[in-house]
């Protein structure tokens, strides 16, 4: 999932703005320095995905023959993968 550097500024910034909300929550920094270490991480996890992804383009270049050739299908190829690399990593996506 891509999202523009201006979406995960806003999702940041909703973040933080929820959770300062909660009672009992208590922030150690001012919220400049909350809302950038929340980018980092939103945009951390986002390349996971993104490298997955990328690693089973990767493996699914042996099968490139056959997918040419219609003996298999590429999306179902690459959803069976990614599912399987999900299970076998223990990723949450």
């Amino acid at each position: 999932m891509k999202l523009s550097p201006e979406k995960v500024e806003q999702l940041a910034a909703a973040l933080i703005d929820q959770l300062a909300e909660i009672d009992g929550v208590l922030f150690k920094g001012d919220d400049s320095q909350l809302r950038l270490a929340a980018q980092q991480i939103i945009a951390d996890e986002l390349m996971v995905e993104e490298r997955l992804d990328a690693e089973i383009h990767k493996m699914l270049q042996a099968f490139k023959y056959e997918i040419t050739m219609g003996r298999m299908s590429y999306d179902e190829l690459f959803k069976k993968t990614k599912q399987r690399l999900i299970r076998d990593r223990k990723l949450t996506m």
